[in-house]
């Protein structure tokens, strides 16, 4: 989305490698979202979170969008994503016992998978197929994040 937007592969690759730094950071962050609030609170907070980043970012994207802004929804989203994942990770491990958590782990991994494929998949098919017909790139792509947004 970004270099078809006209960024630099350079400036692409150094800006958006910090977009991993949340999780670099989970051990970190992780004992502070364990004592404020209940996981259940974090899950649906950061579900909010994402959902409203990722509308942002397809409300302030255009042909002419500020590379900053939208690397800051990017990250906004990144430290929700990966709160999440505490927060759901710790909220399984009290709520299933021994033999659910194993299943569970399954469960997740699977669709943990399905959304990958998704994700690098079938919204990427999206957004071309809507730019094909649009002949405008930002368009396509705001219409692809309202509908993850959506989703």
């Amino acid at each position: 989305m970004l270099k078809d937007l006209g960024i630099s592969n350079g400036r692409l690759a150094m800006m958006t490698s910090l977009l991993a730094l949340p999780w670099l950071f989970k051990p970190l962050w992780s004992p502070i979202v364990d004592t404020i609030k209940s996981k259940r609170w974090w899950i649906i907070a950061t579900q909010m979170t994402i959902a409203l980043t990722v509308a942002a970012i397809a409300l302030t994207l255009s042909e002419h969008s500020t590379f900053t802004i939208t690397l800051v929804l990017f990250s906004l989203t990144a430290f929700a994503s990966a709160t999440h994942d505490i927060s759901a990770d710790g909220y399984y491990m009290i709520a299933l016992n021994e033999r659910d958590q194993s299943a569970y782990i399954g469960i997740r991994s699977t669709f943990y998978r399905i959304a990958m494929v998704f994700g690098q998949g079938v919204l990427i098919f999206i957004a071309g197929f809507i730019e094909k017909y649009a002949k405008n790139t930002a368009v396509s792509w705001k219409i692809t994040l309202v509908l993850t947004a959506a989703i």
